[in-house]
């Protein structure tokens, strides 16, 4: 386990982190009230140029819940000539990468079996008050990573009705929230606040949750199946909520979603498999997506993929082969 320090006095940090769920939020929520961490909200898309937007004026990065590749590193050792850069991920990584980062003296808090805000939690517990473990639970539950090492034994310590509520109600916000809106929920979190205690996030919820109960009764029909894995095509709803919902009302064993952009000729892919899958859904995805021109990776039952559109029914059916031989 790192022993993490806290920054001397003057000291400026930052936090790139994951913009889309729950988990890259509390990252930084966990860090405002630590060491009051500025935010900046990327998705694997943007992270380039989000990291491009650091200067010296920080002396202290976090990058957090955000799988990076080799295509960050020359952004990476442009930021280490200033300041100190701690890597908090749960995501697949190629075993030179990890090489490269480690010559490069940037601290890795990594772990593939909890999320990254269990992950930040336990790197910076000593400093943090027993409620900050709630911020944990929620993003745990939400990244369906409760069985880990740390996320259990926290979700153990509180009663969980009120952590599955307040996740349910934070998950649901953010899906359809502005940046605006999450750079206030940081805020809010941060300050230990119930996720229903903010009016965004109340209102937010209840109308995403009449988005799920209609794409439930829609999916089905519009959604595509070749074996045991079920496609579909999405716009203006996270791929990852429909992929979990699709996994559900079409009983397979494998989900895949994804997002057309027409313009760079280039898919984004989500993709979800039930609990009782052998396959290790970040570890196929990483090496698909690989092949197939693009890259990718996750955990074991949830990940993501960007590549070429021309090879998109490729990588699903390479998929549904994988499905097959480990069902």
């Amino acid at each position: 386990m790192i022993q993490f320090l806290l920054p001397e006095k003057g000291s400026k940090s930052v936090c790139v982190t994951h913009m889309k769920d729950v988990d890259g939020l509390i990252c930084g929520s966990l860090l405002r009230y630590t060491i009051d961490s500025d935010s900046i909200l990327a998705n694997y898309g943007n992270l380039n140029e989000c990291l491009k937007s650091i200067s010296d004026y920080y002396d202290q990065v976090f990058i957090c819940d955000l799988g990076i590749n080799k295509s960050t590193l020359d952004e990476i050792r442009r930021i280490r000539e200033f300041a100190r850069i701690i890597y908090i991920d749960h995501h697949q990584l190629e075993s030179d990468l990890i090489e490269k980062l480690e010559k490069l003296n940037v601290i890795l808090a990594r772990d593939l079996r909890d999320c990254a805000g269990a992950l930040t939690f336990d790197l910076l517990h000593r400093f943090l008050p027993r409620e900050a473990g709630l911020l944990a639970c929620f993003a745990a539950i939400s990244d369906r990573l409760e069985d880990g090492p740390i996320a259990l034994k926290l979700i153990t310590q509180f009663d969980r009705d009120f952590v599955l509520f307040e996740t349910m109600m934070l998950t649901y916000a953010i899906e359809s929230a502005e940046i605006s809106i999450k750079k206030k929920i940081i805020y809010h979190l941060s300050n230990l606040n119930p996720p229903h205690k903010m009016v965004e996030v109340s209102s937010l919820a209840l109308s995403y949750a009449d988005k799920i109960a209609n794409l439930r009764r829609e999916l089905p029909l519009v959604s595509s199946r070749i074996n045991n894995v079920a496609y579909v095509k999405t716009k203006g709803v996270s791929s990852g909520t429909v992929a979990n919902i699709l996994l559900d009302v079409c009983n397979v064993a494998v989900a895949v979603c994804y997002n057309l952009n027409t313009e760079d000729d280039i898919v984004d892919l989500s993709v979800r498999s039930k609990k009782t899958s052998t396959i290790n859904l970040g570890n196929e995805t990483f090496k698909l997506a690989e092949r197939f021109g693009g890259f990718g990776g996750g955990h074991l039952r949830a990940s993501g993929a960007r590549i070429p559109s021309a090879n998109l029914m490729e990588f699903i059916h390479e998929l549904s082969e994988l499905v097959n031989t480990k069902p």
